[in-house]
């Protein structure tokens, strides 16, 4: 059975905004075969399978420069494996790509039309198409990226210059670590000349020109995780993990110097990956001292996520990922998912004039207000910082997912309760750290003064003014300021210290 093509949905699947749409990507990489079923809103997919097998096609290719048989049957086995996989899911839409190794392959073609025997209708991609999707998958995660983009596979490096959501100037250059390997003999001395080398072709990479590297690919990403562990990073996040260059250039050389066995010892890092991690970080060094730039962000979308974005109308493309995310957990995990953006009209004037607080955050915030709704009340607090912490969420930074979670819990446990993962909390300054607690009062209160209930809160806004804290809210409200919202008002107007002052119109 052929699978599905992404850009074949429906034009109506497409617009389905925050609802759930199920499509799913097969890559057939130079070093590993991987399926990814995407679900969750169109603008922000969420992985909710992610198989993967290390077959090494461009691993042990032939001295004629066919395909290894021993690769190309682990890859077909596994390919096989997925086809089960996706029928078990109802064959949702499927895009299936090859990349370096194939089409660079004597044998590809014969290698294609077994995979289409399989049941996969696969595209070879060529390196110019393979770098215009790793910058879309920058783009899918990061819309506001400017810079270069890095996408390190196992057969190729893709860079793409990356400026207001388009990719200008873009080269796929043949020194991924299984072809460096396959053309050095794994001579360390050899690969890094054969690196420098190409790169000093590429026209578009002159010196200081990018402040940022967006690095993509796994090898990459893992030696963004020993990096993240040796800081004993409080948050697990690899996406938009920031790192200076100097601190990627020594991590790189910490890398290019373990031995196999001192990578091994490495938790998170694939066995079938190590022999190429010292290639990895050889060539994402030079990158670095080449283009002069002053840091390394980690990006979580490439070639796959590329692949959805670019399937989307310019419509979908300019929503924005973190609250379509927002609203999809909303969606499943509120009682009343409407509630977010009434209490977000309650709570906003508060923030006008705070420039640690920034509308799009507060609004995530907002719709995740009641994401705790379902969990043990002793536990509330807690699950609501966990989720806002770790969630697959894009387009957001560490420090703005930091102060989601700080909001979040103050919401559930007000203002001294202990705070969780407090390392992490210190990522914020004071001020910063204020307004996060300040934000997650005033939701702790629309959601007490209306619980669940939308409609309750229209014409209900909080003010601060020079002298005091304004509630404003309709005549025929009084009586809801009961005791525990009121309680929560007054906590609200402390943390501001501030009077409070209570405006009722009729």
């Amino acid at each position: 059975m052929q699978t599905t093509n992404i850009d074949d949905v429906e034009t109506a699947q497409n617009d389905s905004g925050s609802q759930s749409v199920r499509r799913a990507v097969v890559d057939i990489g130079s070093n590993s075969v991987r399926l990814v079923i995407f679900d969750g809103p169109l603008r922000a997919p969420m992985a909710i399978c992610n198989e993967k097998a290390l077959c090494g096609l461009g691993r042990d290719v032939m001295e004629d420069g066919a395909l290894n048989s021993v690769s190309v049957d682990a890859a077909l086995a596994t390919l096989r494996r997925f086809r089960i996989i996706l029928s078990a899911y109802g064959d949702p839409p499927t895009s299936t790509i090859a990349t370096a190794a194939v089409r660079s392959a004597k044998d590809g073609a014969t290698f294609v039309d077994a995979v289409k025997s399989v049941g996969f209708d696969v595209k070879v991609i060529s390196g110019h198409e393979e770098a215009e999707l790793a910058a879309l998958g920058v783009f899918a995660v990061e819309p506001d990226a400017r810079g270069l983009a890095g996408d390190m596979g196992g057969g190729s490096l893709e860079l793409v210059s990356i400026k207001k959501g388009e990719a200008t100037q873009s080269i796929s250059l043949p020194i991924g670590p299984l072809s460096v390997m396959r053309a050095t003999g794994g001579n360390i001395s050899k690969a890094r000349v054969l690196m420098e080398e190409a790169l000093k072709d590429v026209s578009f990479l002159k010196r200081g020109k990018y402040d940022a590297l967006y690095s993509v690919g796994g090898a990459w990403r893992s030696i963004a995780r020993i990096h993240m562990n040796l800081k004993h990073y409080p948050l697990s996040v690899l996406h938009r993990y920031e790192l200076s260059a100097s601190s990627a250039i020594e991590v790189c050389d910490l890398v290019a110097k373990q031995s196999r066995q001192s990578l091994e010892e490495i938790p998170g890092i694939s066995r079938k990956r190590i022999d190429t991690l010292p290639l990895a970080a050889i060539a994402l060094k030079t990158l670095l001292v080449e283009m002069d730039a002053k840091r390394v962000i980690v990006s979580s979308g490439g070639v796959r996520e590329g692949l959805l974005y670019q399937a989307l109308n310019k419509r979908q493309r300019d929503a924005d990922p973190l609250l379509e995310a927002c609203r999809f957990f909303s969606s499943r995990f509120s009682p009343e998912p409407r509630f977010g953006a009434a209490a977000l009209k309650v709570v906003a004037p508060l923030f006008n004039n705070d420039p640690t607080v920034k509308l799009r955050i507060l609004e995530a915030t907002a719709e995740l207000v009641d994401i705790a709704a379902y969990s043990h009340p002793d536990l509330r607090g807690r699950h609501a910082f966990d989720t806002a912490i770790s969630a697959p969420f894009v387009g957001v930074s560490h420090n703005e997912r930091i102060w989601i979670a700080l909001a979040l819990y103050c919401r559930y446990c007000g203002r001294n309760a202990p705070l969780p993962n407090e390392q992490a909390i210190s990522l914020l300054d004071w001020e910063t750290q204020q307004s996060a607690t300040q934000a997650g009062l005033a939701l702790r209160f629309a959601a007490t003064l209306a619980p669940k209930s939308p409609d309750l809160l229209n014409g209900c806004t909080l003010i601060k003014s020079s002298d005091a804290l304004i509630l404003n809210a309709p005549a025929d409200h009084e009586p809801l300021i009961g005791e525990t919202p009121r309680k929560r008002l007054d906590s609200l107007a402390a943390s501001f210290s501030l009077p409070l002052v209570l405006n009722y119109s009729s």
